[in-house]
C-alpha cells in the first residue's frame, strides 16, 4: 500500500512527493523533494512551509526559519507561522552560543535598583465563567501596596489575556484539563499592582494556542508591560540606567525548555551580552501539596518532565543570570544564594481567582518578594512579605506569617550549605 501512495505521489510532482515523504518521517527525502518544488514554484507558500518542516525533522533549524521567511510575504496570516518561525530561529542562534565561563562578580557595583515578585497569577477566566465583579477594581488592593513600591514588579501570568478566542486545550468530556482566558478589560487589575515584567512560560501559555499568546503579547505591549515567553520574546526594561532583560522558561513546546540545560545557558549568555542584570523566570517542577522540597533531579508534573529545577537554577547563574524566580508546583519552595544572586524556587500561588489556591494550607499560602540588586547583578537586600489567599484565591497580608516559616523550613532542609536566612520580620540575610 505505502508503495502504491509513493508511486502516486510522484506522479503528483515533487511537493506531493516532499509531502508524502515528510509525512512518512523521511526527512532527508523530504528536504529534496520540497527543494525542487520551491524551485519550480517558488511563490508557492504551502511548498516554502512544508519545505521548512522539513529542516524542522532534519535539525537543520536555521534552514527551516530561512524557508519560514520566504512564507511571510507570501501568506503572512498562515496560523501559527510567527510563532514556529520564531522558534526555530532562536533555536537556530542559540546552537550557535559558546556560554561564559567567567565567574560571577560576588562584590556589588554601581547604583541599585528594587523589584518586588509574586507567583502564579490568574485573575478569573472566561472559560469557566469565573470573572471578578467590576472588571476586578480593587481585587488586588490589599497587596498592591508592596508590589507598586519597588522600582519594578514581576508576576508569572496563567493562561491568556485576550478576547473572544475558544480554548483549544481541553476535550470537551476531560474532566481534569484545566484551561484560562482572561479579558483584556481585566489589564487594568495589572497596571494597579504596577506590574512591569511579565512571564508567559508555563503550562498554560497555549490555553487559547499560539493566536492566545500573540493577542496576550499585543494586549501587554499596549499596556506598556515588558514580557517573556515564547522563543526569542525577551523582556527588558531600563531602571536608573540599569539594562534589565527577563527571559521565561517552561517544560512546553512555547518556550526556552527548563529540560534543556544548554538551551537554557545559551538564552542567558545572550540576554547577558546586552543586559546589565538578567532575571531568569522558570515554571518548572512538580505541583503540589506533596512538591515542596526540591528533589535536586527531573519532576514530572501531569506526565511531562518539567525540569531538575536546581541544576537549572544554578546553571542559569553560571552562565550569568542575576536573579533566579521559580514557579509551578503552586506551593512555596525554598530558597538560596548561589554565587551571590537569590534563586526562589517557587513563590508560589498569588492568585487563582476560584480556581486554585482556594483550600488554605499551604496551596494557599503565599509571599510577595522584595529585593534589591546592584547594577551588576549582586544581591544587596531582601525581605519576603507573607501572604494568605481567601476563599476566592485572593492574597492578602497574613500576619501570622506561616509563608515565612514554611520558607524557613524548606530552605534549611533542601539547602542546609546555604548562608541564607529569613528573620521574623521576613528580612533576608546572608
Amino acid at each position: 500500500m505505502l508503495t502504491l501512495i509513493l508511486a502516486a505521489a510522484a506522479l503528483a510532482g515533487p511537493f506531493a512527493e516532499g509531502v508524502a515523504h515528510l509525512r512518512a518521517g523521511r526527512g532527508e527525502q523530504a528536504v529534496v523533494s520540497l527543494t525542487a518544488a520551491t524551485a519550480a514554484e517558488p511563490d508557492r507558500a504551502d511548498a516554502w512551509w512544508e519545505l521548512g518542516w522539513a529542516h524542522w525533522v532534519t535539525q537543520d533549524l536555521a534552514a527551516a526559519a530561512e524557508a519560514w521567511d520566504r512564507v511571510v510575504p507570501l501568506e503572512p496570516q498562515r496560523p501559527d507561522l510567527h510563532f514556529w518561525r520564531a522558534v526555530a530561529r532562536t533555536r537556530a542562534d542559540y546552537a550557535t552560543v559558546t556560554p561564559s565561563e567567567a565567574p560571577p562578580s560576588t562584590a556589588p557595583e554601581g547604583v541599585r535598583f528594587t523589584l518586588s515578585a509574586a507567583g502564579d497569577t490568574m485573575l478569573g477566566s472566561e472559560y469557566t465563567g469565573r470573572l471578578p465583579p467590576s472588571d476586578g477594581v480593587g481585587l488586588l488592593s490589599d497587596v498592591a501596596p508592596v508590589l507598586s513600591s519597588t522600582d519594578l514588579t514581576f508576576l508569572n501570568l496563567e493562561g491568556p489575556i485576550a478576547d473572544g478566542l475558544p480554548q483549544t486545550k481541553c476535550r470537551p468530556d476531560s474532566t481534569s484539563c484545566y484551561a484560562f482566558r482572561t479579558p483584556t478589560r481585566y489589564l487594568g487589575v495589572l497596571k494597579e499592582v504596577g506590574l512591569d515584567l511579565a512571564s508567559l512560560a508555563n503550562n498554560h501559555a497555549f490555553d487559547a494556542g499560539a493566536a492566545g499568546q500573540e493577542a496576550t503579547m499585543a494586549a501587554l505591549d499596549a499596556a506598556g508591560i515588558a514580557h517573556a515567553g515564547r522563543y526569542g520574546d525577551v523582556a527588558r526594561v531600563d531602571v536608573s540606567g540599569v539594562k534589565v532583560a527577563l527571559l521565561a522558561a517552561h517544560s512546553g513546546a512555547c518556550c526556552l525548555n527548563v529540560n534543556d540545560l544548554d538551551e537554557v545557558r545559551a538564552a542567558v549568555t545572550l540576554a547577558d551580552r546586552e543586559a546589565d542584570v538578567v532575571i531568569l523566570s522558570f515554571h518548572g517542577g512538580a505541583e503540589g501539596g506533596g512538591a515542596r522540597h526540591v528533589p535536586g533531579k527531573v519532576e514530572v508534573a501531569w506526565g511531562e518532565k518539567r525540569g531538575d529545577v536546581r541544576a537549572l537554577a544554578r546553571a542559569a547563574v553560571d552562565a550569568g543570570a542575576d536573579l533566579v524566580l521559580g514557579h509551578g508546583p503552586h506551593v512555596l519552595r525554598a530558597m538560596e544564594v548561589y554565587k551571590g544572586r537569590l534563586i526562589a524556587y517557587s513563590l508560589g500561588n498569588f492568585v487563582g481567582y476560584k480556581q486554585f489556591g482556594r483550600g488554605g494550607g499551604v496551596t494557599g499560602t503565599s509571599v510577595v518578594l522584595e529585593v534589591e540588586l546592584a547594577a551588576n547583578g549582586v544581591l544587596t537586600a531582601g525581605k519576603l512579605h507573607p501572604m494568605a489567599l481567601d476563599g476566592d484565591a485572593v492574597p492578602h497580608p497574613d500576619p501570622s506569617g506561616r509563608a515565612l516559616e514554611q520558607i524557613r523550613e524548606l530552605t534549611a532542609a533542601d539547602f542546609p550549605e546555604t548562608t541564607l536566612t529569613i528573620g521574623e520580620d521576613g528580612v533576608l540575610s546572608w
